[in-house]
């Protein structure tokens, strides 16, 4: 039987460096670009993990789950996120694990109390969610430049088009070389990378790789408890627990 316990002095110090360490960082989060956008990103998986989904809201936030596909799917009986009057339908998704190197801000917070401090956040683990026209995009530019070899600018142009993905051949102006070269990612990178995640996806990619936490990120409506996204996520995005 799982203990949720542990003994001792050492147990708690332990506990509070564990929590310092993973403050902020319960989950990965969405990549999602606003119309007029543009976003520096790399693909950590060059093959899409595609599924039937829904998209449901939860609390003001629409969040992707499995369809079963079974007759007691529960992602089938809920309501569509648009228009209450309607059964949710499923429809085809695809995900990619990147590499967003956006850079993002939030106010410092330690022990509930802000500290005045800003901290920046950049080259962050993200998962990409998208439809087939995105997807026949990302193929087009794998057979013609690969994938894992360079970096790509992602763009959107018109809230009902699909992504622009524009190859990058030199490290953008004041990012990371490891990470940002025209050229695969070393090992040291992928372990920086890996160290970088939350604590509960660490495992999973040291064992299972980043495809494997890719697929952990999704499950059907109703398996898991969900909660809405904490403020380090846009206000459009998708948290997945």
């Amino acid at each position: 039987m799982k203990s949720f316990f542990q003994k001792g002095f050492d147990a708690v110090n332990k506990m509070n460096e564990e929590a310092k360490a993973n403050s902020g960082r319960t989950g990965i989060y969405d990549f999602y670009v606003k119309d007029g956008e543009e976003k520096l990103m790399r693909f950590l998986t060059d093959e899409p993990l595609s599924f039937y989904a829904h998209t449901i809201k939860v609390g003001t936030v629409p969040r992707v789950f499995v369809c079963t596909g079974e007759p007691d799917c529960k992602g089938c009986q809920q309501p569509d996120s648009f228009d209450a009057s309607k059964l949710n339908k499923r429809s085809i998704k695809s995900a990619f694990l990147v590499l967003d190197g956006t850079v993002t801000t939030k106010d410092e917070v330690v022990n509930g109390a802000p500290t005045g401090k800003v901290i920046e956040y950049t080259d962050q683990v993200r998962v990409m969610v998208r439809g087939t026209s995105d997807v026949a995009a990302i193929q087009r530019n794998k057979e013609k430049y690969g994938l894992l070899d360079r970096a790509y600018y992602v763009s959107k142009n018109g809230k009902k088009n699909p992504y622009n993905f524009d190859r990058v051949d030199d490290c953008p102006a004041g990012k990371d070389p490891l990470y940002w070269s025209k050229a695969p990612l070393t090992e040291e990178a992928k372990e920086k990378i890996i160290e970088s995640l939350p604590e509960k996806y660490k495992e999973i990619a040291k064992t299972e790789g980043f495809m494997g936490v890719l697929q952990s990120l999704f499950v059907p409506y109703g398996e898991t408890e969900v909660e809405e996204p904490k403020e380090v996520q846009q206000a459009t995005g998708l948290k997945r627990l």
